[in-house]
């Protein structure tokens, strides 16, 4: 059997620990059964952690119109010269 070693906030900590004494669980039994419950998500449902980078975003200009305004704002770039 592997074993997991979790470092949790104290405040979780005690909030579990008091959950689990109030329905006469131990600790494993509830966090196992939490994992098994997570895992048993199809992984498209999974929850993500929300890090502002990823979405969507509509616009009508064209892959090439987007890339010569990026283009065009980025002029501190100075090219080489061979």
């Amino acid at each position: 059997m592997g074993k997991l070693i979790v470092e949790l906030p104290d405040e979780l900590h005690t909030q579990l620990k008091a959950h689990a004494a109030a329905g006469h669980m131990t600790l494993k039994v509830i966090v196992t059964s939490l994992l098994r419950q997570y895992l048993r998500q199809p992984r498209g449902t999974r929850p993500r952690k929300a890090t502002g980078l990823c979405g969507a975003w509509e616009d009508r200009r064209s892959p090439e119109e987007l890339v010569a305004e990026l283009r065009a704002a980025r002029r501190w770039v100075v090219r080489a010269r061979a």
